[in-house]
C-alpha cells in the first residue's frame, strides 16, 4: 500500500486548486517573444478556463507556496518576456493572484 506524506498531499491539493485562467497564463506566458504568440496563449488558457480572470478569486495565490506580492510575481515571471502584450498579461495575472482584495480594485 502506498502512503503519501501530509506535505506531499498538501502540495498535490494546492496544484489541483491552482487550475484557473490566471495560473494558466503564468505557466505558459513567461518568455513569450511576440504579441501573436501572446494572443495564442490567451486563447489556449481561455479555452481551458472559460470563466477567465473571474474564475480566480482575488489574492487566491497568496500562501505558503506563492509570491509575497503581485510585484514580486511580475519581476520573476515577466522579466525575460519580450512581448509587451505578454508582459502586461502576466502583470494582470500576478495582481489577480497575489494582491490583496481592496476597494482600489474597482478602478482596474
Amino acid at each position: 500500500m502506498i502512503r503519501l506524506s501530509p506535505l506531499l498531499l498538501l502540495l498535490l491539493a494546492s496544484q489541483a486548486m491552482a487550475a484557473n485562467y490566471a495560473t494558466c497564463l503564468l505557466d505558459k506566458m513567461p518568455g513569450v517573444a511576440n504579441d501573436v504568440a501572446a494572443h495564442a496563449v490567451r486563447q489556449v488558457c481561455r479555452a481551458e478556463h472559460p470563466s477567465g480572470m473571474d474564475g480566480a478569486p482575488q489574492g487566491s495565490g497568496r500562501g505558503f507556496f506563492g509570491f509575497k506580492s503581485g510585484a514580486e510575481c511580475i519581476l520573476k515571471k515577466a522579466g525575460d518576456t519580450r512581448s509587451q502584450s505578454a508582459a502586461a498579461t502576466i502583470g494582470a495575472a500576478c495582481r489577480k493572484l497575489y494582491e490583496e482584495d481592496g476597494p482600489w480594485l474597482q478602478f482596474r
